[in-house]
């Protein structure tokens, strides 16, 4: 390999990393593009002024009863938690899963429990005065369906924060799913625990 041949590579490596040192210097000038297109459209960015309407808005009222794509809640069932007659559903509309419950424990754990405790019992809060609902209760565990469930995580009650901002419609199902279980589980029958292959004898001794 000659000398010369070797002089050429490393003037060739110094010139590579000379023109790389130069990238993403600032430019004033605007950057040159071959094939526009699009790219320099005339349009009005969001909030700007525009003299042709009488209040100067760019930005216009959208027609009443516009919904966004994607956001349409056109299931009553579904997005509320309400029949037609708007009483609240029995049962949850959303087929029951493995994944749907641990995703229901995830979402508890992180919205439900601080206040309602990993149990439902609410037994987290009790010593600093509060007195959140137990989600064990009677009341909630054979009176409340699960369409009052969802729709007092979706809308709020009483003292507690509605958490529709939080959570997505399918999430809150979760939660629902997951109450469900965590009210079972404290209150498991002998059928349920026969299930389970537990003996009985063994919990009851």
């Amino acid at each position: 390999m000659s000398v010369r041949y070797n002089f050429n590579i490393i003037l060739l490596v110094i010139a590579g990393a000379f023109l790389g040192a130069c990238q993403g210097q600032p430019f004033e000038d605007p950057p040159i593009t071959i094939q526009s297109n699009m790219y320099w459209q005339e349009k009005y960015l969001p909030q700007e002024e525009n003299d042709f309407f009488a209040d100067n808005r760019a930005d216009r009222q959208p027609p009443e009863g516009t919904i966004a794509r994607g956001y349409l809640e056109d299931n009553s069932e579904y997005h509320y938690g309400l029949n037609e007659d708007g009483s609240f559903v029995e049962d949850n509309p959303v087929t029951l899963s493995r994944a749907f419950l641990e995703r229901g424990k995830e979402r508890y754990d992180i919205y439900c429990t601080p206040c309602h405790g990993a149990l439902g019992d609410g037994g987290v809060v009790q010593d600093f005065g509060m007195n959140p609902m137990s989600l064990q209760s009677d009341l909630v565990r054979t009176m409340y369906t699960d369409g009052q469930i969802y729709s007092a995580i979706r809308n709020g009650v009483r003292t507690m924060p509605d958490y529709q901002y939080q959570t997505s419609v399918e999430d809150r199902w979760a939660i629902v799913a997951y109450v469900r279980a965590l009210q079972r589980s404290q209150n498991a029958t002998e059928d349920d625990l026969r299930r389970l292959d537990i003996d009985i004898t063994d919990i009851t001794e």
